[in-house]
Order: C-alpha cells, then sequence, then structure tokens
C-alpha cells in the first residue's frame, strides 16, 4: 500500500497498515513503543538510540474524530515514517561521512531575534534572524513566515562554511518547528539530513552565544535556559523576561507570537 503521509486524515484500513508496519519496526528494534494514558491514542512509537533513528523522532496515531472525520497521525518527520512503512531498513544506517550538526537557540524567548547554530564538532558557526522577523509591526514578516526561510537560508549560508556537499558531510538536525523548512531543503538538495538531539559542543556554545547577544541587544543578563528548567520555572523566567522588555526595550520584544500579542 502507497500512502502520503503528509495528509492528515486516514482511514481505518490505511491506519492498520501503518501500525503493522511500525510494529514490524519495533521487532526488529528500530523503534520503540511508547504508551500514553490516552484513550483515543491507538499507538505511539519512537527511536531507538544507536538504530538509525534518533530517539527525538516520534509517531502518534489517534482514533477517528468526527471534526478530522478519519484517524489522525501526528510525526515529528514523515520522511522517517515513510521509510519505516515502506519497509526500507537499510536507508536508517547512516552513511560513513563526517557529521555536522544543526541547532537553534532563542525560539521560545520572548525577546530578541533565533540564533541558528552549525557545528562540526570542533568549531561553531552562527547568525541571527533579526527580532524585526518575529514582530507584528515590521512589514508583513511575522503573517508571512518570512523568518522561516531567513533561517534557512542563513543556515546554509553556516553550513558553506564547512565546504561541505552531498558527498561531503551528513546532516543532524534539531526537531524544532524552525528547523523543518531547512531539513526538507536539505534533503531536495541531497543531503542525509536526520533529525537528532543536538548535544555536546554545539548545544553548550550555542546557548553561551545567544546569551551574549541578548545582552548586547537588551543590556541585562535576563536570557535562560529552558532545558536546565522546571517547566514552572520557564514560564516565570518567561513572564520576567517579557515584563522587563516592555519596560526598557519594547522594541526587541516577539511581538508576533500569540502568547504576546493577546491572539
Amino acid at each position: 500500500m502507497k500512502l502520503d503521509l503528509t495528509r492528515s486524515v486516514f482511514t481505518a484500513r490505511e491506519t492498520d497498515f501503518i501500525i503493522e508496519r511500525l510494529k514490524q519496526a519495533s521487532a526488529r528494534g528500530l523503534v520503540a513503543e511508547k504508551p500514553e494514558n490516552n484513550s483515543y491514542l491507538l499507538a505511539a512509537y519512537a527511536g531507538v538510540e544507536g538504530k538509525g533513528i534518533s530517539p527525538k523522532w516520534n509517531v502518534k496515531v489517534y482514533a477517528f474524530s468526527k471534526k478530522k472525520k478519519g484517524h489522525s497521525i501526528v510525526c515529528v518527520d514523515t520522511f522517517t515514517l515513510g521509510k519505516l512503512v515502506d519497509g526500507d531498513y537499510d536507508s536508517f544506517i547512516p552513511p560513513d561521512l563526517p557529521v555536522l550538526r544543526i541547532d537553534d537557540a532563542g525560539w521560545g524567548f520572548p525577546l530578541c531575534g533565533v540564533m541558528v547554530g552549525v557545528s562540526d564538532g570542533q568549531d561553531v558557526q552562527t547568525a541571527i534572524v533579526p527580532v524585526e522577523f518575529f514582530r507584528s509591526d515590521v512589514e508583513d514578516n511575522f503573517r508571512t513566515k518570512r523568518y522561516l526561510t531567513e533561517y534557512m537560508d542563513l543556515a546554509l549560508q553556516l553550513l558553506g562554511f564547512y565546504r561541505t556537499s552531498p558527498d561531503r558531510h551528513r546532516i543532524e538536525i534539531c526537531t524544532g518547528y524552525v528547523n523543518q523548512p531547512l531539513r526538507e531543503e536539505l534533503r531536495i538538495l541531497g543531503y542525509d539530513a536526520r533529525v537528532g538531539e543536538i548535544r555536546g559542543l554545539l548545544q553548550e556554545k550555542l546557548e553561551d552565544l545567544y546569551r551574549e547577544y541578548v545582552i548586547a541587544e537588551v543590556g541585562s543578563d535576563i536570557y535562560y535556559d529552558p532545558k536546565k528548567l522546571q517547566k514552572s520555572d520557564i514560564a516565570l523566567r518567561y513572564r520576567e523576561s517579557l515584563e522587563y522588555g516592555k519596560k526598557h526595550c519594547p522594541d526587541k520584544i516577539k511581538t508576533g507570537w500569540k502568547a504576546i500579542s493577546g491572539g
């Protein structure tokens, strides 16, 4: 059965077929079942460390919904899901190439722009998508999501620093929303681009460099690394940062965000 997995709604027969293929992949150790206490959830799987699919990759299959008029699938990366459904297990063996990693910083921070970083494990290169791309009062940048194109263009420029090409490097990229168009563009260009959990030098250096950027922009060390905080603490630090912005640097607020605009 050949399926268009970019769709949002599936028939019962299609859903059964997908779940069966996920079970087969699980038997091979490529993915693992991740059950949840949710009566609408028919199946949930995530990648397995060291098997070619990052644990950051996941898929959830939900039961029939009257609103959607069918079963639905939520997946971090439907490209990977397609390989599993097709039984193309050999494609999960990474090519024997040096790895370049890509991550972002500042996406959930209410002030300033968003940083993109690329690393070969020894060096980190960064660029900034300015806050103007995340404001509702600057041309039509936010409504048209121009920040996604800007982020992608900057990342491709940074990759050029490493003189990369599909036959010289493979790429691991964070799951975040801002990385999705970039990930698909890299695949179009011929790269082996995989969802991955970014650790080590890039993760640590990127947070430090973003903090330095925020200090330079707003004059205060108010940035926080959400990965190092509890959820309740993140909400508190978010509100504190936003209040600082309203008082001291309103032009640095990401006013396009619904949480900020009230939309």
